[in-house]
């Protein structure tokens, strides 16, 4: 919860309104074997008030004019470009002026220029300046696959080595810091810097007018109540279908549907019932634990019951529609819930039917914590590893990382999300639940997948089978051998 108290902190300081964010997990039994694996940030117990903040980290650094160049994601990634790092002029857009007014800050403080790259291909770009030792850039913000190919190559900078950074700094995600360094090193970040993390993160949203024409439990008050599990899910789904036509056959462009979504919702139920592909030792070496194959073939079950009737989830992938075609099907009322990041919630501003926000279920109420991931559609933060200059260019990242903190996450968590897009207040409260029971999974099919590992889950979910056990034996000692050369790798 630290991050997000900071958070919350923060638009005290700078809006003067006392944001109450609801507990809805509070009343939850402490029984967590089935939710063990779900990392969550530590509760910060400690108390600040409205007019603390946190110590400047850099209060003296001079770049001398040095122009600070990150490469980004570019227009060819649609509504994944870079939103984040640079800006021309202020706004009226929350997001874009934050960003501007950092900007303007950072480089009369620091005696520098701030400049962006944008990208078709960051990753590949990236590895022909490093190679060519250019240094042509000085920060990275590729999507995950890419940063995580760019740390196999050895091209990056370990974060937690490099004076000027402190990666235990509450404005970095410290999931993140914790779930992805290996033998103590890390070479990618997200935090406070970055909205794509939150804009990455998958989520469920719910019509609000279904709910009320169908006389349905209000998914909020079974969030507050814990009782939002896969069952009551797939009960409220049941009773929000409709074969509209009365063909007796499933026509995407008029029946009423459950759910729609597409196929990474498959893992999106493996991380809401509290599963995790690795965990780590105590060197801080990714291993694959003991699996408890009977607890995941009952997930499976309950997600095979949601996924699989075609007359109860409509899935882009698997039933041929594209994302505009997924999209529609919510905004015209035909779906009583949507599976998809949360940058989808810009896209559908412009919905008349008031939808709301709610974290993927529970397996069952005696599980501990939601579960969610970040999709690898996120951009992650790299130093190329022939950076020059190194200690001023972290120590500015740093600086950077800061400032948004007050700046970059107040305008994106409140003013853009909570006061914006979003309908209600009650949306604001969950949206506290999710972004604090992400995690970050090295084993995932967002990141490494080592031997196709995590695509057994997903896979056999997509398949209707629950023969966990027998899949899972079949790729464990590839997966295994594909961990180690990759752990060798990064501590090469």
């Amino acid at each position: 919860m630290k991050k997000l108290t900071i958070i919350l902190l923060v638009v005290v300081f700078l809006f003067a309104e006392v944001i109450m964010a609801s507990c809805a997990n509070g009343n939850q039994s402490a029984d967590t074997t089935k939710n063990a694996d779900v990392t969550t940030a530590p509760t910060d117990t400690e108390k600040v008030t409205d007019t603390e903040k946190y110590p400047d980290p850099v209060p003296e650094l001079d770049l001398g004019g040095q122009t600070v160049t990150f490469l980004v994601r570019g227009k060819a990634y649609a509504e994944w470009e870079s939103q984040d790092i640079f800006e021309e002029e202020d706004s009226d857009d929350p997001i874009k002026s934050a960003v501007y007014r950092r900007n303007m800050t950072l480089q009369d403080k620091y005696k520098c220029v701030i400049e962006q790259v944008g990208s078709g291909s960051p990753g590949t770009d990236a590895k022909k300046a490093i190679n060519a030792n250019t240094d042509e850039y000085q920060v990275l913000m590729c999507d995950t696959q890419e940063t995580l190919g760019l740390a196999q190559a050895n091209l990056l900078k370990d974060l937690n080595s490099v004076d000027g950074l402190d990666m235990k700094n509450p404005w970095w995600d410290q999931n993140l810091v914790s779930n992805c360094s290996i033998g103590g090193r890390l070479y990618f970040a997200t935090g406070d810097i970055s909205i794509m993390d939150n804009d990455a993160t998958w989520v469920l949203m719910f019509n609000k007018k279904m709910v009320s024409d169908l006389d349905l439990e209000s998914p909020y008050e079974l969030v507050k109540n814990n009782e939002w599990t896969f069952d009551k899910m797939y009960e409220l789904m049941q009773a929000a279908k409709s074969d509209e036509n009365g063909n007796g056959k499933v026509d995407t462009d008029t029946d009423k549907f459950g759910f729609a979504t597409h196929n990474s919702s498959l893992g999106a139920f493996y991380y809401a019932a509290g599963l995790k592909v690795v965990e780590k030792d105590n060197d801080d070496i990714p291993y694959f634990p003991e699996q408890n194959s009977e607890y995941v073939n009952l997930v499976l079950d309950k997600s095979i019951k949601i996924w699989s009737d075609k007359t109860l989830t409509a899935s882009a992938d698997r039933d041929g529609f594209d994302m505009p075609g997924l999209q529609a099907i919510f905004e015209e009322g035909r779906s009583l819930f949507l599976g998809e990041v949360m940058q989808l919630v810009f896209r559908l501003r412009a919905m008349e039917i008031d939808f709301g926000l709610i974290p993927f279920p529970k397996y069952d109420s005696s599980q501990a914590n939601y579960g969610h991931f970040v999709h690898s559609t996120s951009a992650m933060l790299s130093i190329p590893a022939n950076c020059k200059n190194i200690e001023k260019i972290a120590a500015f990242v740093e600086a950077m990382a800061y400032e948004s903190m007050y700046t970059l996450t107040p305008a994106y968590y409140e003013t853009a999300l909570t006061g914006k897009y979003f309908r209600d207040p009650e949306s604001k409260d969950m949206l506290d639940i999710i972004l604090n029971s992400r995690t970050f999974d090295l084993g995932s099919t967002h990141m490494f997948d080592w031997g196709g590992i995590a695509s057994v889950f997903t896979q056999l979910l997509s398949k209707g089978s629950n023969a966990y056990a027998s899949s899972y034996q079949k790729k464990i000692k590839s997966a295994k051998k594909a961990l180690d050369k990759t752990v060798d790798k990064l501590l090469k």
